[in-house]
């Protein structure tokens, strides 16, 4: 059993390692993209990285930058019941917050070292980037704060080929959020300095702590009653409720896009006709 930490090069900083049974050590390389081995390693001793997600950029660096993403559309059935039972097995940790497939992509990923507990239930939502391998909260301005995550959160790639924040936990009944979509992010901190191992790896910025990373249609259920009451309104059919809701929903996101990276005078998309409650 091996560290993570102790298989990443000198430049990649994660603020929290923990020890899995089933973790290899990372290829690293150098600059010219050549295997490094170490003296009796064998290749099959060590985890390539994974294929680069769908829609990052590499830098020059070899970490990855990603600015935005497209919403998948969240909606499929307006019979269900948003009456989630309860949670009877306890979460047990079950993955590291970043795989060793994608730490070479990544240069930090702070991390609170325990759960939180009862926290705040703050309903707030923000867009989380990557650039060049350091995740920033995008916000207006060019002070982006720098993200602390808490420690359930987990890089994953979803289904479609997108990094995305998920659970480190099973069972896990949040999904993923993708990295450049507006994510639930509960209660969140007021700007602090960066550590010293966080601003050799990311740079002199401020660092702001969430206590959630989570996809605001998680349980697309509990739209269902508000979706039905425009179907009332409207006389549409649960079809074509599905198909206008998803559309009004990806076009919101994507407008959010546009929004942030290319004209801030664009006007919002209001989907508030679907599913305001």
């Amino acid at each position: 059993m091996m560290r993570i930490c102790t298989a990443l090069t000198a430049a990649v900083f994660l603020a929290a390692c923990t020890q899995f049974e089933d973790e290899a050590a990372l290829c690293t390389f150098d600059e010219n993209g050549r295997l490094i081995l170490e003296a009796g390693n064998a290749i099959a001793a060590c985890v390539e990285p994974a294929s680069i997600p769908v829609g990052a950029t590499q830098e020059r660096s070899g970490r990855l930058t990603i600015l935005e993403a497209p919403l998948p559309p969240p909606f499929s059935e307006l019979d269900k019941e948003w009456t989630p039972g309860p949670v009877t097995d306890e979460p047990k940790l079950a993955r590291p917050p970043v795989p060793p497939v994608l730490s070479y992509y990544i240069r930090a990923f702070p991390q609170a070292k325990e759960p939180a507990g009862d926290v705040l239930d703050l309903g707030s939502q923000h867009t989380i980037v990557l650039r060049d391998g350091c995740f920033f909260l995008d916000r207006e301005g060019d002070n982006d704060p720098l993200v602390h995550f808490p420690y359930g959160t987990a890089l994953t790639i979803d289904d479609e080929g997108y990094l995305a924040f998920g659970s480190r936990y099973e069972p896990d009944r949040m999904g993923t959020v993708r990295v450049g979509l507006s994510a639930e992010t509960g209660w969140f901190s007021e700007p602090s300095a960066a550590s010293p191992e966080l601003a050799a790896a990311c740079g002199d910025h401020k660092v702001v702590s969430v206590t959630t990373v989570t996809d605001p249609f998680a349980w697309p259920e509990r739209f269902n009653p508000a979706l039905r009451r425009y179907g009332e309104r409207s006389g549409d059919r649960p079809a074509q409720i599905i198909r206008r809701a998803n559309a009004c929903a990806v076009r919101q996101a994507q407008r959010e896009a546009d929004r942030r990276l290319r004209d801030p005078n664009l006007e919002p998309i209001d989907c508030n006709l679907f599913w305001g409650f």
